[in-house]
């Protein structure tokens, strides 16, 4: 890559091959992922050691997740994303269509039983 000087974010890879553009889109989706478990660590002030036991994963595997530098199976990620309620979304489009494959778990109302099967037990 050349010397440039930063203007505005959008334009500063202007003229990059597609390939580097590619790998900066990957990246990019990697450092969210990373900021979401930051953040719901922060949110439910939890260490990686107890999001770690939440998720039944190694405390050095949410580390890496958090570091935006490993990339998790989709499998990985669903599997995280029931544990922790949250909602899980891929979202692949076309110039002709798009195709939105959600998976949601909803509990209408707080249910002791079923939140201690969940491992959610405060």
């Amino acid at each position: 890559m050349e010397n440039k000087m930063l203007v505005d974010a959008y334009s500063f890879f202007e003229g990059e091959s597609n390939e580097f553009n590619q790998k900066m889109a990957v990246e990019d989706l990697l450092v969210d992922i990373a900021c979401e478990f930051i953040n719901f660590r922060a949110k439910n002030k939890m260490s990686q050691k107890d999001l770690a036991e939440k998720l039944q994963i190694t405390q050095a595997m949410v580390s890496k997740l958090e570091s935006g530098e490993y990339n998790p199976t989709v499998k990985m990620l669903f599997e995280i994303a029931q544990k922790l309620s949250w909602k899980f979304n891929i979202q692949f489009e076309s110039g002709v269509k798009s195709e939105t494959y959600i998976f949601e778990q909803i509990v209408s109302e707080p249910n002791e039983e079923y939140i201690d099967s969940m491992g959610f037990a405060s």
